[in-house]
């Protein structure tokens, strides 16, 4: 059986080679997904508000003590988001800092004690707390992975969402291969098998041989008594007397089973009466019980109730956020073309600075190579001008 597909080779080659240039994400992406996920975060906080399906069939006694438990926790995961923005704000304040990671590490010691408290609680009834614990674990697991993710983003990072899937991929895998042992051992099993009957197999032609032998073994013994009538009258005896040893012994038996009957029949007759007090019990449980469930029902129709309403402000209030933050993103991206035009105007003005310097040099070559030639002219006329008037006082002459 083959195993499930590794993590994408491009995560493996940033976490082995140490770069993490695929964590970063542009700026004004990573704000949408803070928002996004501040949003998440206050879903799952009012779905923390709503009571439970199962604790509807618990008493009142128990109901009160995990409902105190679950506002308990909703306040610290409540402070403990405040922490978090607060220890981000102040970033920059090393002792600050300190103090405010203390806090968070108190505030995470008393979770997980309410999180024991709980299950010590709901020990009595499994299906119920192996739900609630399971809910709760999950839903305070995702609180604490979108919190470092709001985090990250705001420094343009996701650095935990792939930790995360690369957890996830371990367990499928270690899944896999839990699966694939499986696989293995129902083949061995199989194996043994077809070897256990071979072995039955071997084992009852043996048997077979042997019932043979002993079969021809009485033969000889009935022959043998056919001849000694004596021997078969001592044998007689002994078997009578050994009759009479096992009929003893039966009634022993007997008398022994009659006494552990009458024991048995005392201990139904106890167990009936307990049955009996037990179902008059239970059913005035019931009825405790359903009165709770009517008062739980009342109070669970009010509170889905308000909180429905608190759930249509938060939407309305979510859509405000949203066109404010498209109003953002448009000034952004004008004031981001304004600075693209500046810049393209600067670079002009360095271009034709530098062609003007290029122009100013050439020119200034140009001059200096002229003067140089018509010092050159000068001094090749100066020469040839006595040598002319020379020429001229000979033809005279």
């Amino acid at each position: 059986m083959a195993t499930l597909p590794p993590l994408p080779s491009k995560l493996d080659e940033n976490s082995a080679s140490g770069q993490d240039v695929s964590n970063v994400l542009p700026a004004s992406k990573a704000n949408a997904y803070v928002a996004i996920f501040e949003d998440a975060l206050e879903q799952l906080s009012v779905l923390a508000d709503i009571t439970p399906e199962a604790m509807k069939t618990d008493n009142k006694m128990l109901a009160e003590k995990v409902t105190k438990i679950l506002n308990e926790q909703r306040e610290l995961q409540e402070k403990y988001q405040e922490l978090l923005v607060e220890r981000d704000g102040k970033a920059s304040v090393k002792g600050k800092t300190r103090e405010l990671q203390q806090a968070l590490q108190e505030i995470t010691s008393q979770l997980q004690a309410s999180t024991v408290t709980l299950a010590r609680l709901l020990k009595t009834h499994p299906s119920v707390a192996q739900n609630l614990l399971k809910i709760q674990q999950e839903r305070t697991a995702l609180q604490a992975l979108i919190a470092r993710s709001i985090k990250e983003f705001k420094v343009c990072r996701f650095d935990s969402l792939i930790q995360m899937v690369e957890e996830e991929y371990k367990k499928r895998n270690t899944l896999q291969n839990t699966i694939n042992k499986e696989s293995d051992a129902s083949d061995m099993l199989k194996e043994l098998l077809r070897e256990l009957a071979n072995e039955k197999k071997l084992i009852q032609d043996e048997l077979h041989d042997r019932n043979e032998v002993i079969q021809q073994l009485k033969d000889t013994i009935q022959e043998i008594n056919a001849l000694t009538v004596s021997e078969q009258k001592y044998i007689k005896k002994e078997v009578k007397a050994h009759e009479n040893s096992v009929k003893l012994t039966c009634q022993h038996k007997e008398s022994m089973l009659t006494a552990e009957k009458q024991l048995l029949e005392k201990k139904l007759e106890q167990e009936n009466l307990a049955h009996d007090k037990i179902m008059s019990f239970l059913a005035d449980q019931r009825g405790q019980l359903e009165m709770s469930i009517q008062d739980w029902m009342s109070k669970y129709e009010e509170d889905t109730e308000s909180k429905s309403l608190e759930l249509e402000t938060l939407k309305q209030k979510r859509t405000q956020d949203l066109d404010k933050f498209e109003e953002l993103v448009t000034a952004y991206e004008n004031l981001e073309k304004v600075v693209d035009d500046d810049k393209a105007v600067r670079a002009a003005e360095l271009e034709e600075q530098r062609m003007q310097m290029k122009r100013e040099s050439a020119a200034i070559q140009i001059q200096r190579w002229y003067r140089k030639f018509k010092a050159i002219k000068v001094a090749e006329a100066a020469a040839k001008a006595p040598a002319a008037k020379k020429g001229k006082g000979k033809k005279k002459k």
